[in-house]
């Protein structure tokens, strides 16, 4: 197989990864506290070299790993009026308990569970300097996260970040954790926490929509060309065998 087939191929294979990308990003457009991803220029490159230089003896193409990275720029924030909403500006993570270890998320729709305590939408355990429990009567957080029950203090919620650019991957429900298990989460020290309002997604559903047509059409194009290619083949085959 010429190196053009390669390379048509190759475009082909980072254009369904890419629409894998983009359709997951538009799956959670309305995800509070979600961030896109993106499939780095690099690969889609890498991936066409790739497919004409590094082929193994027994003439097979071995294609690099796609190389994508999470946009960590901060989504509007809506406000909802619901008092455990809350939402971050600037830079910052929640900590969050769950049964693997912490992890760490800007989705801040939080709820009480049927002990008192604060926990996400999953019933995973909000942490301050231990899990939050919050009587009922009137609760104020204020920007630094000081939670108020009635007038009384009763935690201060954890928020804090790592280094950048973020080395974090996504464990699913807009939860993130380090890539480098002994990485350590520094506290932010001034948050900035907005009670009664989320961070909504920083998905841009026209943006994505735009990316999906372009890469679509990029796709068929790349489809065509490997048709054309293979008549030609065909085409070689037969009129050699005539000869």
């Amino acid at each position: 197989m010429n190196s053009g087939m390669y390379a048509a191929l190759s475009g082909n294979l980072a254009s369904m990864r890419r629409l894998d990308v983009l359709t997951n990003n538009l799956a959670n457009a309305n995800t509070a506290g979600f961030k896109k991803d993106r499939l780095m220029f690099e690969s889609l490159m890498t991936n066409a070299k790739d497919l004409t230089q590094n082929v193994n003896p027994g003439n097979t193409p071995v294609l690099s790993g796609d190389r994508f990275y999470t946009d960590f720029s901060q989504g509007p924030l809506r406000q909802t009026g619901n008092t455990l909403d809350l939402a971050l500006e600037g830079d910052g993570f929640f900590v969050i308990d769950t049964p693997q270890g912490r992890a760490y998320t800007r989705q801040g729709n939080f709820q009480r569970d049927g002990n008192g305590k604060l926990v996400t939408t999953d019933g995973f355990e909000v942490l301050g300097s231990g899990p939050i429990t919050i009587a009922s009567g009137k609760v104020d957080i204020d920007p630094r996260g000081s939670v108020v029950v009635n007038g009384v203090p009763v935690a201060t919620l954890q928020v804090v970040d790592f280094p950048k650019p973020y080395a974090l991957q996504k464990i699913g429900n807009a939860m993130f954790v380090p890539s480098d298990p002994q990485a350590t989460p520094q506290p932010v020290t001034n948050p900035r926490v907005t009670q009664g309002a989320i961070e909504d997604s920083n998905v841009s559903t026209i943006q994505e929509m735009a990316y999906l047509i372009e890469t679509t059409r990029f796709f068929e194009t790349c489809q065509r060309v490997v048709k054309s290619y293979d008549d030609m083949a065909g085409k070689a085959a037969n009129e050699l065998g005539r000869l």
